[in-house]
């Protein structure tokens, strides 16, 4: 009788085991939550990674990446654009599917943010989200959705080329 009880036992943990590592709905994970994934997506998010095509990017490398730019041209700006840098880049993910992402530039220590709004919406299977920017559908791909822990991938192919830009946020401490 203990015998059986003990295998009873062992066989229905290792069914639950098997279950949870298998049926994850994100690459990367949770494999179980008993937040749901708009409890979990909802809030403030401070961007931590960037990669494109598995690169990381410093958005600071700002002419680097906006290529060869006539600084001649932009001179009467009056801005050094070597004192120029990314101070945080923000997504702030609300109840009902409204959101905005924050941008902050710093300029001579100065900090500059500017917003841009946008509305989101999961997919029927809670796989990727949707934002909707300036009237522009951009589907992202979750990775990993955890209460502190936000990966998105977006990949745009054009075409025989692919690009794909993942970035990876850390939920903003309260």
């Amino acid at each position: 009788m203990k015998t059986k009880n003990i295998l009873i036992i062992a066989a229905v943990a290792i069914t639950v085991s098997f279950l949870m590592t298998s049926c994850n709905k994100y690459e990367e994970g949770p494999a179980f939550s008993l937040l749901s994934a708009n409890k979990r997506l909802e809030g403030t998010w401070v961007m931590t990674e960037t990669r494109i095509n598995d690169t990381v990017i410093n958005l600071n490398d700002l002419m680097s990446m906006f290529g060869n730019v006539d600084t001649d041209s932009l001179s009467d700006m009056e801005i050094d654009f070597s004192e120029l840098s990314v101070s945080s880049v923000k997504a702030t993910f609300e109840k009902e599917g409204a959101g905005n992402f924050t941008i902050t530039l710093s300029v001579m220590g100065l900090a500059y943010p500017y917003t841009q709004a946008f509305t989101w919406a999961f997919d029927d299977k809670k796989e990727n989200v949707n934002l909707t920017i300036s009237g522009e559908v951009m589907t992202f791909e979750i990775i990993r959705l955890t209460n502190k822990e936000l990966w998105i991938r977006n990949t745009i192919s054009e075409g025989n080329t692919a690009t794909v830009t993942e970035m990876e946020f850390e939920k903003e401490k309260d």
